[in-house]
């Protein structure tokens, strides 16, 4: 079928949102022909791809609009990203009408970015549009806000109260769930939310997969060898890497070391927070780039995720790959990807339990080297089942779908 994709961001060489839309074009155009509109600041990286692959550049039609930006206003007021992002929707729905008229597009395909608050224009053309993987209806757990900074406590209430708002009465979203043939959740908290807000049916296919394979050699922990816990992340408030060390000071263990990886507005904040609870045994390595960063995974044992506000981070997945079981909080896409054959999830009922179940799920992997191990091989069991060829063989088939409907 010809396949009409809105994918504002995609890169062959990035992570994130343009990483995701790559990956899912890339599988897709195996199946179908793909006529793609992006933002215009990927072209450079695209062009690059094919100079280098020019047998793939035949599997796809790119068309690319640049979005305006306003750097200093966007500092000042985060939010007026949308403002500009919006005007860049109108532009391809303007595009999108001229491709189908000369085209003729059997379906639509509205891709990315993730956030549910912007759902595009596609869904005026008279053709079936699938949407998603959607996600943004995730709520930060009000007993754990307080444990944030100030401005993390101001920002995260002001965004759980506006966002309950948005997700209830943003009017173009309702009309875009009504219209959409075909709805796709980024986790099972957006299905749930979809269906009770929009009385929709979606199918979950997440939003991030397995780049590489996970074929690593797992290794025993030696008997007197530490065990090594690796943390990756921007260092803001919702990461709340503070939960974490309140748990290794608990634990109270010369025989658990933390690895650290990123910086941001917390890392002095955080850093102050070790020496205050005299933990020695935690490693600071900074920004350091993907290659460096793969090696201090691989040297752990373990990997602890206490992000507070995410979708399905990808780096949950490397860490699977590379044998690390790993703990999270039962929140965010977390929950769907994590089962008890790869890791620990953490319930959230407020501040002091969440640390003492993180650092009792610590000790007990510390303690008990055959659960590690046979958690780890889980993990990489369960990284090849996020595999970016069976979500394009998914999604194949709801397109499939929905022209059927629409003939």
């Amino acid at each position: 079928m010809k396949v009409l994709v809105s994918c504002y961001a995609c890169s062959p060489y990035q992570g994130s949102e343009p990483g995701m839309g790559w990956n899912f074009v890339n599988c897709l155009s195996r199946y179908h022909e793909l006529h793609i509109i992006t933002e215009g600041k990927f072209e450079a990286d695209i062009r690059r791809f094919f100079s280098e692959n020019p047998e793939r550049e035949k599997d796809f039609h790119f068309y690319f609009i640049w979005k305006k930006r306003h750097k200093k206003l966007r500092k000042i007021w985060p939010p007026s990203y949308y403002w500009f992002y919006k005007a860049w929707q109108k532009k391809a729905y303007k595009l999108a009408v001229e491709l189908n008229e000369r085209e003729n597009i059997d379906v639509i395909h509205q891709l990315n970015m993730v956030g549910y608050r912007e759902p595009g224009y596609l869904w005026r053309i008279n053709k079936p549009l699938v949407w998603g993987p959607i996600g943004g209806f995730g709520q930060v757990p009000w007993s754990l806000i307080p444990t944030m900074n100030f401005r993390g406590i101001v920002f995260y209430a002001c965004h759980n109260i506006i966002n309950n708002w948005q997700m209830h009465f943003m009017p173009r979203v309702r009309v875009a769930m009504k219209k959409t043939a075909a709805l796709i959740s980024a986790t099972a908290d957006t299905q749930s939310s979809i269906k009770k807000i929009y009385g929709r049916e979606s199918i979950i296919i997440s939003e991030v997969g397995l780049v590489g394979d996970a074929s690593k050699s797992i290794a025993r922990r030696s008997k007197n060898e530490k065990l090594k816990i690796c943390w990756s992340g921007l260092h803001i408030p919702r990461k709340s890497l503070n939960l974490l060390l309140d748990a290794l000071a608990i634990c109270n263990s010369d025989n658990i070391e933390l690895h650290i990886i990123g910086e941001g507005s917390e890392t002095n904040r955080w850093k102050r927070m070790v020496h205050k609870l005299q933990l020695d045994n935690v490693v600071w390595h900074g920004w350091v780039d993907r290659t460096d960063a793969i090696k201090i995974m691989q040297c752990c044992h373990l990997f602890c995720i206490t992000s507070l506000s995410d979708l399905t981070s990808t780096v949950i997945l490397e860490a699977l790959s590379y044998g690390l079981p790993v703990i999270a909080l039962d929140h965010c896409g977390f929950s769907n990807v994590l089962t008890e054959d790869c890791g620990i999830k953490i319930a959230i009922t407020n501040k002091k339990q969440v640390v003492s179940d993180i650092g009792k799920a610590i000790m007990k992997l510390e303690s008990n080297e055959d659960l590690r191990y046979k958690l780890a091989q889980g993990a990489q069991q369960r990284a090849l089942e996020y595999n970016w060829e069976d979500k394009a063989k998914t999604i194949s088939k709801i397109y499939e779908s929905v022209s059927v409907q629409n003939i």
